[in-house]
C-alpha cells in the first residue's frame, strides 16, 4: 500500500483528529461508513490533502477521495471550504463532488469524479514545438470558460496553474484544487496572510503552492497577490494570461530568471513583468492577449475570465482579437481572406467588362 494510505477502518488519532473533528462539526457533516469504499491506493497529494483512488461499493463507480493532511486549523478550514465550494460549482470543466462527509472518527473527506488523464503541466511539457502547444489552445479556452462561470458565481480560484488543470484521455478539461478559492461575498478571509520570505529550492519555487505565507503559486500569481493585497477576478485573469505565456514560450513566466528563493521570486513578480514574448516566436494576437491579461495594473486587464475567453475564442475562429491593435494593411488582408469568393467574382466581372468595353 502506498505511503500515507490507510487501510479501511484504520483512523488517525491525536491533534490531527481533534482539528478534523472541529472542522467536520462546524460543517455538520454526516458520518459515512468507510467500508462503503474499497481504497485502491493514493495517487496524488497537495498542500491540503491526499487523493486516493477508490471504488464505491454501492454503485461500483471508481471515484477519487480527498482526505485532509496536516493538523492546523487553517488547513482544516481551507479543506472544508474547498469541498463546499467545489460541491456548489456545477460546470463541465469543474470536477463534480459525489459525496461529502466524515469518517467515524470525524475526519472529513469528499468523493469526486475520477478524471483519468494527465495534468496540463505534463501535457505542455510534452509539447516541444509552438505548433504542438498552439494545438492545446482549446484546453485553455475550456479553463477560461470554467473560471468565467466561477466568476459569475462570485468565486475566485487564486491558485490557477497548469498543474491544477487535468486533461482527460478523451480531451475533457477539469479545473481542480479549489483549496485557496474564495467567495467574494464572504466578509472574512482566514487566509489573508502577509507576504514572507521563505527559502525554497528553485525548481519547486516556480510551480509550488505556498501555504502559510502568500497564497498561490509564484510564477502564475499577479503582483497584488505577491504583496498580499485583496484580490478579485482579475487575479485569476492574470493567472490565465501566465498559463498562455507558458503555452506560447514553453516555460512559466520568470522561469529563465532562476530565482533561488520564494521570496526572491515574489519580489520579481512584484517588481516588473516577465521577459516579453517576441512577435517572431508567437502570434501577435495571442501576445496581445497575454499582455492585457498580465497587465501590472488590474484595471488594465480583462475584468473577468469571460472577456478573456471571448478573445481566445475569437483567435481560434479567425476573428479579430479585441486586445490587439491591427494596422490597416493587416485588416485589408484579413478582409480579403474572409471575402475571397466575393473578391474573385468581382475580379472576373471586372475582367469581362474590361474585355467587352
Amino acid at each position: 500500500m502506498p505511503s500515507g494510505v490507510m487501510p479501511s477502518g484504520v483512523m488517525p488519532s491525536g491533534p490531527r483528529a481533534a482539528v478534523n473533528t472541529a472542522a467536520a462539526h462546524d460543517a455538520q457533516l454526516t458520518i459515512v461508513d468507510q467500508a462503503n469504499y474499497t481504497m485502491l491506493g493514493e495517487f496524488a497529494r497537495g498542500g491540503l490533502g491526499r487523493i486516493v483512488r477508490a471504488r464505491d461499493k454501492r454503485t461500483g463507480r471508481l471515484v477519487a477521495i480527498k482526505e485532509m493532511l496536516g493538523s492546523s486549523s487553517d488547513i482544516a478550514k481551507r479543506f472544508m471550504r474547498e469541498a463546499l465550494l467545489t460541491a456548489n460549482l456545477q460546470h463541465p470543466a469543474i470536477v463534480p463532488v459525489y459525496e461529502l462527509g466524515k469518517w467515524a472518527n470525524d475526519e472529513p473527506f469528499y468523493a469526486m469524479k475520477l478524471v483519468d488523464g494527465s495534468s496540463f503541466e505534463d501535457v505542455l511539457a510534452k509539447a516541444k514545438t509552438l505548433e504542438q502547444r498552439l494545438a492545446l489552445l482549446p484546453t485553455l479556452v475550456a479553463v477560461a470558460d470554467a473560471l468565467a462561470y466561477a466568476h459569475a458565481e462570485k468565486i475566485i480560484h487564486r491558485d490557477l496553474k497548469p498543474a491544477n488543470v487535468l486533461v482527460g484521455k478523451f480531451g475533457e478539461t477539469v479545473v481542480i484544487d479549489w483549496g485557496l478559492a474564495k467567495r467574494l461575498t464572504d466578509v472574512e478571509d482566514d487566509d489573508a496572510f502577509a507576504p514572507t520570505v521563505t527559502p525554497l529550492p528553485t525548481q519547486a519555487a516556480e510551480g509550488q503552492t505556498l501555504a502559510g505565507s502568500v497564497m498561490g503559486t509564484p510564477a502564475y500569481m499577479p503582483p497584488e497577490q505577491a504583496r498580499g493585497d485583496d484580490l478579485d477576478p482579475r487575479a485569476d485573469v492574470y493567472a490565465l494570461g501566465a498559463i498562455l505565456y507558458h503555452l506560447l514560450s514553453g516555460a512559466a513566466p520568470y522561469t529563465t530568471l532562476r530565482p533561488k528563493t520564494v521570496g526572491e521570486l515574489l519580489r520579481l513578480v512584484d517588481s516588473g513583468p516577465p521577459p516579453r514574448l517576441e512577435a517572431d516566436t508567437a502570434p501577435a494576437d495571442l501576445i496581445a492577449i497575454v499582455d492585457k491579461a498580465m497587465a501590472r495594473d488590474p484595471a488594465d486587464r480583462y475584468p473577468t475570465a469571460k472577456e478573456l475567453a471571448e478573445d481566445l475564442r475569437r483567435f481560434t475562429t479567425g476573428q479579430l482579437v479585441g486586445a490587439h491593435s491591427y494596422d490597416r494593411w493587416t485588416l485589408i488582408k484579413r478582409w480579403l481572406r474572409r471575402n475571397r469568393a466575393a473578391v474573385t467574382v468581382a475580379a472576373v466581372l471586372l475582367a469581362i467588362l474590361t474585355a467587352t468595353a
